[in-house]
C-alpha cells in the first residue's frame, strides 16, 4: 500500500528507533493494538483528532489509556504525531512501519488469485515457488475469482504476474487477429 510521503517518514523514523532499542516486535504489536482501538471506538479516534481539545488533554489521555500497556517508545511516537499536529497519518504510518518490519525478516506478502480455490498441496506449491522467486518468506492471502478461468494471478507490491487461462486465451487472440490472412494456401 502506497503512503503518504509524510507518513512513511515518521515510520521510518519509528522504525529506525525501534530496531535500535530492539524492540521491532513489541512496538509493532503495539501499533496494532493501538489501530484496533481506533477502528473499536471512533469515540476515541474523534477525540485524539479534535482540534478544540488541547493537546496537553489529549496527551493525558494516551496516556491514562495506554500508560504501562505499550513500549515508552510507541507512547512517544503518539506523543509526537499529537504535538505535530499529525494524528490524521498514524493508520499511514502503521502500515509503512509494518513493511519496513517485514523487509527487514524478508518476508514479502502476495496476494493469489485463482478461479477456485487451492488445495493444501497447491497452495504449498506456489508459495515454494514464489519464494524461490522472491528469495523471501512468503505470507500469502488468497482469493477467488471465476472470471480468470484458471491458472493464478499473483500480486506481489506494484507486480503482477497473470498466469491465468484468460490471459493466455487473450493473447492468443490477439495473437491470431494480428497475424496476416493467406489466400489460396492449401
Amino acid at each position: 500500500m502506497k503512503q503518504p510521503a509524510v507518513a512513511r517518514k515518521y515510520a521510518l523514523a519509528l522504525f529506525h528507533a525501534a530496531q535500535a532499542k530492539a524492540q521491532l516486535d513489541a512496538v509493532e504489536a503495539d501499533l496494532a493494538s493501538v489501530r484496533q482501538l481506533l477502528e473499536k471506538d471512533r469515540r476515541v479516534a474523534g477525540l485524539l483528532g479534535a482540534p478544540e481539545i488541547t493537546e496537553d488533554k489529549k496527551r493525558a489521555f494516551l496516556q491514562s489509556v495506554l500508560g504501562g500497556r505499550v513500549q515508552p517508545l510507541t507512547l512517544e511516537f503518539l506523543d509526537l504525531l499529537l504535538e505535530k499536529g499529525r494524528f490524521a497519518i498514524f493508520s499511514a504510518a502503521v502500515d509503512g512501519f509494518q513493511e519496513l518490519a517485514m523487509e527487514a525478516r524478508h518476508i514479502i506478502r502476495v496476494r493469489a488469485t485463482t478461479a477456485v480455490r487451492m488445495d493444501d498441496p497447491a497452495r504449498a506449491k506456489l508459495v515454494q515457488q514464489l519464494q524461490k522467486l522472491t528469495g523471501k518468506t512468503v505470507q500469502m492471502t488468497e482469493a477467488v475469482d471465476p472470471r480468470i478461468l484458471g491458472g493464478v494471478v499473483v500480486q506481489v507490491g506494484g507486480k503482477i504476474i497473470d498466469g491465468s487461462v484468460r490471459s493466455a486465451l487473450s493473447e492468443l487472440r490477439d495473437t491470431l487477429l494480428a497475424a496476416p490472412l493467406q489466400a489460396g494456401a492449401p
